[in-house]
């Protein structure tokens, strides 16, 4: 597969966090959020955030991964599977409140973030950074769209390759998100009326995209 341009990056979020990133006007990596008192509803594995609160990045601004807003390449994530199927502790409401927050490499070097990439996941031993768009050949482009990513007896590496990360130092701005993605229709509804909320020029076309999400 060609790698696509735009190359889009997906951010899963609960659908209650939106107000709240729309009052900041971007997302904020874990260790730069506002102290604002502004709610947060956590979807994560406290063992993996653990990782990488100390997981050092050794190309770009550096630090580590919780400097950083993470991005997926593909969708069909292994984090939206361990949340449908109840494997994360504390989170129990499947993935019918959860909801795509949909940009692109290019909007955020164009806007002047700084980033890095993953070839994988972003805690592996093995995964290798990157901090230059010319090296996105080295994400796995057809796994990370794929269904069905289990590793195999023949490839032992394909759940690794399939978490392959955009990660953007400090936050993103809301102007660099594109358009929001849901389960369906009744979804759809609930985020436009939180997107009613705010001036126009926050709010982000909201489309239904069912095969994003699992059965």
């Amino acid at each position: 597969m060609t790698i696509p341009v735009p190359t889009p990056i997906y951010r899963i979020i609960h659908v209650d966090n939106l107000k709240g990133i729309l009052q900041r006007d971007g997302i904020f990596a874990p260790n730069f959020i506002p102290q604002d008192g502004i709610p947060y509803r956590t979807i994560h594995n406290e063992q993996v955030q653990e990782k990488r609160h100390v997981k050092q990045i050794y190309c770009g601004p550096g630090g580590v991964v919780h400097d950083y807003v993470g991005f997926y390449f593909g969708y069909l994530s292994v984090m939206m599977l361990n949340l449908k199927t109840g494997r994360v502790e504390g989170y129990n409401e499947g993935q019918e409140p959860l909801i795509y927050l949909i940009s692109s490499c290019q909007a955020v070097a164009k806007g002047g973030g700084k980033f890095v990439f993953t070839d994988g996941h972003g805690i592996a031993a093995w995964t290798a950074y990157y901090d230059d768009l010319g090296h996105l050949d080295q994400v796995d482009w057809d796994m990370v769209y794929q269904r069905y990513w289990h590793d195999t007896d023949d490839d032992l590496d394909r759940q690794r390759r399939k978490q392959a990360e955009f990660l953007v130092h400090k936050s993103v701005p809301w102007s660099l998100v594109d358009s929001i993605a849901v389960i369906d229709k009744r979804m759809q509804g609930r985020v436009e009326a939180i997107l009613a909320e705010f001036p126009e020029e926050k709010r982000r076309m909201v489309r239904i995209e069912q095969t994003w999400y699992y059965y």
